[in-house]
């Protein structure tokens, strides 16, 4: 992963894309129904707002963090969903603040972590700046989630590549309750990033390979399979790998 102080300030800076996409949103804008059943532009804000609070209590209070994942049944989406209610109560004009809160909070508690140090997370541990990468992957997630709703085009850029760095994680597994399963230790993923730069993962030597740009590589990792049209596998492990990913 990242330097952490690297992903911190591009998570800022999504987190600010987002805000100026949300901020002066009418009620239907808020209403707009999203690729999620029965979830609006409104819940997605609330299960970003929800799921950043849980990160900042994993990155705070890891001590309360671990009591609180390790009950008997606990199961994060169903937590998360659950969180959304207090939420989404809350008029559009209250629940933008909320967010704004909770994103501010969580990036600076993750920023006051010295490097290296492990956070606790579900099943686990992650090195901070793999947790950060994990805020950042949400957040493109959503943030995909609204703008295809609003009809709007995003220009991504090489802040991806914390998303894609996060997807390539094994623990990345872990953390996706959507069936993310991260490319085998087999697979060169080499990749162009959208200033032009290429990016390189894993055995170079390999004839598993996939090949792409780094912007639909993000929307595999963020579950958004179906538009990552400029991805192509050879070999028959990752094109397996690779319909499996377009299919989430």
């Amino acid at each position: 992963m990242s330097d952490l102080r690297d992903v911190i300030d591009d998570l800022r800076s999504e987190a600010e894309e987002l805000d100026r996409t949300v901020v002066d949103l009418d009620a239907d804008g808020w209403a707009a129904p999203t690729a999620v059943p029965g979830w609006t532009v409104g819940h997605q804000i609330a299960h970003l707002a929800a799921l950043y609070r849980l990160i900042g209590l994993a990155a705070s209070d890891p001590v309360a963090f671990t009591a609180l994942t390790t009950q008997p049944r606990f199961d994060l989406e169903a937590r998360l969903r659950a969180s959304l209610s207090g939420y989404l109560l809350e008029p559009p004009g209250a629940l933008f603040p909320r967010w704004h809160t909770e994103r501010h909070n969580t990036a600076a508690v993750l920023a006051s972590l010295p490097p290296g140090r492990t956070v606790p997370w579900l099943g686990g541990s992650l090195e901070a700046s793999a947790l950060a990468g994990a805020a950042i992957t949400e957040l493109f997630r959503h943030d995909q989630d609204i703008a295809d709703a609003l009809g709007l085009s995003r220009k991504r850029t090489d802040r991806v590549r914390h998303a894609i760095e996060f997807g390539l994680l094994p623990e990345s597994a872990r953390y996706r309750p959507t069936g993310w399963t991260p490319p085998g230790p087999n697979l060169h993923v080499f990749l162009t990033a959208p200033s032009g730069a290429l990016w390189e993962y894993g055995p170079a030597g390999s004839r598993e390979q996939v090949v792409g740009a780094a912007e639909d590589f993000c929307l595999l990792v963020t579950g958004h399979g179906h538009q990552a049209t400029d991805v192509l596998a050879s070999g028959p492990e990752a094109r397996a790998w690779l319909a499996e990913a377009q299919a989430s």
